[in-house]
C-alpha cells in the first residue's frame, strides 16, 4: 500500500497498521491496545488512524 492509499483509510487492518508502524504483529496489536486504537466492528478488530497518528505526534514531543 502506498503513501496516498494510508491517509485516504481511517481504519487500518492488523497487517495495515503493521506496514503503517513498522511494528510486527504482536507489539503492533499491544501497543494500539494501550493508546486505545483498537476498535471492535462485529468479530473484526480494526485501528483507528487518527488515534495512531496522535499518538506518535506525542512520542516525537516527548523526545524532543
Amino acid at each position: 500500500m502506498d503513501k496516498q492509499q494510508f491517509h485516504e483509510k481511517r481504519l487500518f487492518t492488523m497487517k495495515e497498521l503493521m506496514e503503517y508502524t513498522g511494528l510486527g504483529e504482536s507489539k503492533a496489536r499491544e501497543w494500539a491496545r494501550e493508546i486505545g486504537a483498537a476498535r471492535k466492528i462485529g468479530r473484526r478488530t480494526v485501528y483507528d488512524r487518527t488515534i495512531i497518528d496522535k499518538s506518535i505526534d506525542e512520542l516525537a514531543c516527548q523526545e524532543a
